[in-house]
């Protein structure tokens, strides 16, 4: 009998010493891994540098990638988040209700895809129709280079100008934006393409070194309608015609690192991260001021 309790005991013990306890997702910690596209990696970096000064037990491990393959590795679970420019297509929306899942996109700023010139060339705007002419022309001079194939930057290029495919006999991938920009400061004939968020803080001394070694081209939707170039005035103004929205986006349901995450970077601290990065607010920022009634004195 005695031996039989021991036993008991026993298969207690070690039934015990095998159970773990699985933690609940948290928003104030834990760690998860995002894919997100090299163009829009300076306010994605932001948001993260941020959001952890809030949430330091978080940590939010980033891998740089072309959109679609981050989306790709979101929709195949090999992560749980992924930072992009564009919401999901038809294909990717149908796997999406295959799995009965909903789609929720996060809409957090609005950047754009900047175009840029050699110093010495002073040949600065440029219409669509010239844009599309470029792309598809076989006998066009023009380099024009992006940071990767299959990237955010090109994608919006072709998806504005309506093209499905383009010459690629004068377009070339420089596998990064900084390589778009170092391409283009030793290319006085070509044009470079890069995520506008690259140069768009006026209180980063290393992205105004990177606006000032090259020349920005003014984009027009016709000569008529006149040319504008790329600053936060343009965008908040919606005259750019080359913009694009950075959005979030998450499969998971709790709410652990990833949609506190989201819900920082939608909300007012994370909307005043883009707001300091010279990107426009998705969410109005409400502005307080203090009126003082009283008479100034002369």
């Amino acid at each position: 009998m005695k031996i039989k309790f021991l036993f008991y005991i026993l298969i207690i013990g070690l039934t015990a010493c095998n159970t773990t306890t699985k933690e609940e997702p948290n928003i104030n910690k834990g760690t998860i891994t995002i894919a997100v596209d090299e163009s829009i990696k300076p306010i994605i970096d932001a948001q993260i540098f941020a959001h952890h000064i809030h949430y330091p037990g978080t940590k939010i491990i980033t891998k740089y990638m072309p959109e679609t393959q981050g989306i790709n590795m979101l929709l195949d679970d090999s992560l749980t988040m992924a930072c992009t420019t564009r919401e999901f297509n038809e294909s990717e929306l149908n796997e999406l209700k295959n799995r009965g899942i909903k789609y929720l996109p996060a809409r957090m700023a609005l950047d754009a895809v900047a175009l840029i010139r050699n110093k010495s060339n002073t040949d600065t705007t440029i219409t669509l129709a010239q844009l599309k002419e470029m792309l598809t022309d076989k006998n066009s001079k023009t380099k024009l280079v992006f940071d990767r194939s299959n990237s955010s930057n090109l994608n919006v290029i072709m998806e504005k100008l309506k093209l499905k495919t383009i010459n690629t006999a004068n377009v070339f991938s420089a596998d990064g934006n900084l390589q778009v920009i170092d391409y283009v400061k030793k290319s006085p004939d070509a044009i470079g393409f890069i995520g506008f968020n690259w140069i768009s803080d006026t209180d980063d001394s290393e992205a105004q070194a990177l606006l000032k070694s090259i020349n920005l081209v003014a984009v027009g939707e016709s000569k008529e309608k006149g040319f504008y170039k790329i600053n936060f005035k343009n965008l908040n103004k919606r005259k750019y015609p080359l913009e694009r929205f950075v959005y979030l986006h998450t499969l998971t349901k709790t709410w652990g690192v990833e949609n506190g995450f989201i819900r920082f970077a939608c909300s007012k601290p994370g909307q005043l991260v883009t707001e300091k990065m010279g990107l426009v607010p998705f969410y109005i920022i409400p502005k307080e001021f203090l009126l003082d009634t009283k008479p100034m004195k002369k």
